[in-house]
């Protein structure tokens, strides 16, 4: 989860950032298709209010320009929901960009919300690509997933962003370029497969996210002085500017190529079957090789290729099956996952897979990566051995 910074420190940053507000003219929306629209749903209804107001100010620091559009729908505690077009300042201390639109009270965890507000960009700010950030809490398909809004105590569950991306993706009438989770434990092989029809490059992070987040400066300056880089391209200048810019903070990113996602699910749904029909090596031991996997902030999501590797190299497992089709997922893995970086120093698959230490989470039965595997069916074998 990203830190907590405190409400006093939301009620100064409001108060500095708004009083600097001074509401330029609204930019026309534009006749000519740009080379990209960013557009990042940004739901600091909570207790990341103060962030979101650092992170707006760090796009302000580059802004948009006539190839690039930055669109940003930003709800806060207090102050309602607005609709900015963020265009260049120089100042640290004040949000100038111009509003688009105040929404009022806006409930940023419900996806009705955020395929209103991609069809609002996507009419005004055409583009020849487009990215969709989402900015917010994040918890895998745990709890409640991503976005959530205090408020209405509300979020977006995984089946439900897979539902809106669907109708965000008949919106464009293509797929989005890149998908953006700007918030924690969201690169999970399970998020992959439910939006791998939705967008082409999906940037998340298997561990916690610091609550500034990405490097917004960073990548966007990258962007707007190469316009026409591919969706591969500003994954990475994500990626690196994210790691770059944390020392003391352990922080991964991860870029997806969603197009291959059904080929590494299908190789782990052979796996896994391999392993129910092994009649030869004792269930505790791959339950003790998943727990001997690197794992991150919620101790139930395991690194990927970490358990793949020791399941492939381990000598005591004796059905070769398994171990030739573990072979074969980290293969398919590696296809998956194009970039990686960390700052861990360990070599991580790039997702992680849900491998619960005690007990199975009944969530995870909504999912379309367990309805359309064995891998809920061989969790459920196996923790009867814990």
């Amino acid at each position: 989860m990203k830190k907590w910074l405190g409400f006093f420190l939301f009620l100064i940053g409001g108060v500095l950032f708004f009083s600097g507000c001074f509401f330029p003219t609204v930019p026309s929306p534009s006749t000519k298709a740009s080379d990209w629209t960013v557009m990042v749903f940004m739901n600091g209804d909570n207790d990341l209010a103060q962030d979101a107001w650092q992170d707006l100010n760090s796009m302000e620091m580059v802004g948009s320009t006539e190839r690039v559009n930055v669109v940003v729908q930003m709800d806060t505690p207090g102050e309602g929901t607005y609709r900015y077009f963020v265009n260049r300042d120089t100042n640290p201390s004040q949000i100038t960009s111009p509003v688009l639109g105040s929404l009022g009270n806006v409930d940023m965890g419900d996806y009705r919300n955020l395929i209103d507000f991609v069809q609002f960009c996507v009419q005004k700010y055409p583009a020849s690509r487009y990215a969709l950030i989402l900015w917010n809490h994040g918890g895998g398909f745990r709890k409640r997933d991503i976005s959530f809004d205090f408020s209405t105590g509300n979020a977006i569950t995984i089946p439900q962003l897979a539902y809106a991306l669907s109708q965000i993706k008949s919106l464009i009438g293509k797929n989005l370029d890149l998908l953006g989770m700007d918030a924690c434990l969201m690169a999970m092989v399970e998020v992959a497969y439910e939006v791998r029809n939705y967008a082409n490059v999906m940037v998340t992070s298997e561990e916690f996210v610091p609550g500034e987040g990405w490097d917004y400066a960073g990548f966007l300056q990258m962007l707007v002085s190469s316009p026409s880089m591919g969706e591969k391209e500003l994954a990475r200048a994500i990626i690196d500017t994210y790691v770059d810019s944390y020392i003391r903070v352990s922080v991964t990113q991860s870029a997806i190529d969603l197009k291959a996602v059904a080929n590494l699910t299908h190789s782990l749904d052979a796996l896994a079957q391999a392993v129910l029909s092994d009649s030869m090596t004792p269930p505790n031991l791959y339950l003790y090789l998943s727990d001997q996997a690197l794992y991150f902030g919620d101790y139930d999501f395991i690194d990927l290729g970490s358990l793949l590797e020791l399941w492939h190299g381990w000598p005591t497992i004796q059905d070769l099956t398994v171990r030739e089709k573990a072979g074969l997922a980290r293969n398919a893995l590696t296809q998956v996952v194009f970039y990686e970086r960390n700052n861990l120093g360990k070599s991580l698959g790039g997702l992680s897979v849900y491998f619960p230490y005690k007990s199975y989470d009944s969530k995870y039965d909504t999912l379309s990566f367990a309805s359309s595997t064995s891998w809920d069916e061989m969790l459920k074998y196996l923790l009867r051995y814990r």
